[in-house]
């Protein structure tokens, strides 16, 4: 069952405006983990451009990652035994979206 997380995401709020609460199954944990993949790959890749980047940078980029990666934990918490990503069903295309992002950071680190 593919549930559509329009509302609880927002068009325009991020991984800011996921109620994590609201989650109630394997691919809407995995839709809400694909959201905040997203954030987090778009940050590490302007951290990234940034040629030698200076303790202040570095210093800013960990205050601005500091909610994504605690929307992540929550996310974590939550989506474990029946809510596990890997319980979605085969026609939840974010539970294989969510792997692949999930590589694509890892690769970036």
């Amino acid at each position: 069952m593919v549930i559509a997380l329009g509302a609880m995401l927002g068009s325009c709020g991020g991984a800011a405006s996921i109620d994590v609460e609201s989650l109630d199954s394997p691919c809407a944990c995995a839709e809400a983990t694909v959201t905040v993949l997203d954030e987090s790959i778009d940050m590490l890749k302007d951290f990234k451009d940034i040629e030698d980047p200076s303790d202040d940078v570095r210093e800013d980029f960990a205050e601005d990652f500091k909610p994504i990666q605690e929307k992540i934990d929550e996310i974590e918490k939550k989506c474990v035994g029946d809510l596990a990503i890997e319980k979605a069903d085969k026609d939840c295309e974010a539970a294989k979206e969510a792997a692949d992002k999930l590589e694509e950071m890892m690769k970036m680190m």
